[in-house]
């Protein structure tokens, strides 16, 4: 099923000589990357989606997000031209307390030893699911007696992932309610400090960065005072 309103445009092809992809630099990749998850957006089977995510939601502690992420990383890799340059890896454990997987990490031998990594959550209309995305206390009490912070924007700042990366991504996977509101909400949830400030702290954002798509955005933050960028990606699968 083709959704022409996606905005979608293939990058400069890859070389084909070992030498000229060791030099591609970062923003080369990253096209790559969003071109296939725009495809993937622009052409995956909605009925096929949907009956997952329904038949997930009927088991007795349902994760929607990993069927969807699982679902992703399939289709990624079932098609020859992302398999043939990407990989696409991800949460390895049914253990929701265990931390430090990644939803969806794509890969490329070439390039610079780096990963891109996505964490993804589901949205709707409700605050919960848009502090989850961003950052919300857990009221669980850590070593020291105080408040546990969480949220899936927060643990890049927290000293769980991509600490040696510039950039990173979050998949937002909207499931109820309108997206560009959806988008609005976690913009201005962003503004707001974490208890690491200011690892974390919000410094711009750059709207419909990923080929104009109203349904993407960047934010930059400070982190090690340096900036470092994530690149969202809201996903209309309601």
């Amino acid at each position: 099923m083709e959704r022409e309103y996606i905005r979608i445009k293939k990058p400069s092809p890859l070389p084909n000589y070992t030498h000229l992809l060791k030099e591609l630099d970062d923003n080369f990749w990253k096209k790559w990357v969003f071109y296939h998850l725009l495809s993937f957006y622009q052409n995956y089977d909605s009925l096929e989606l949907k009956e997952k995510i329904e038949n997930e939601r009927k088991k007795v502690n349902p994760r929607v997000e990993r069927e969807i992420a699982r679902y992703i990383r399939l289709y990624l890799n079932q098609n020859k031209e992302f398999s043939f340059h990407f990989q696409a890896d991800g949460e390895k454990t049914n253990d929701e307390d265990i931390e430090g997987y990644y939803d969806i990490t794509i890969s490329n031998t070439y390039w610079r030893n780096k990963n891109f990594y996505f964490e993804c959550k589901n949205l709707d209309d409700s605050d919960v699911l848009v502090n989850k995305y961003v950052y919300f206390n857990t009221y669980k009490k850590g070593t020291n007696n105080e408040n546990v912070f969480d949220g899936g924007v927060f643990r890049y700042f927290n000293g769980k992932y991509a600490q040696k990366s510039s950039f990173a991504g979050m998949i937002g996977f909207v499931l109820e309610g309108d997206v560009l509101n959806t988008k609005n909400r976690i913009i201005s949830k962003l503004n707001e400090k974490f208890n690491t400030t200011p690892d974390g702290d919000l410094i711009r954002v750059i709207e419909n960065s990923v080929e104009q798509n109203n349904f993407t955005f960047d934010s930059y933050h400070y982190r090690f005072n340096s900036e470092f960028v994530i690149h969202h990606l809201l996903l209309n699968f309601s």
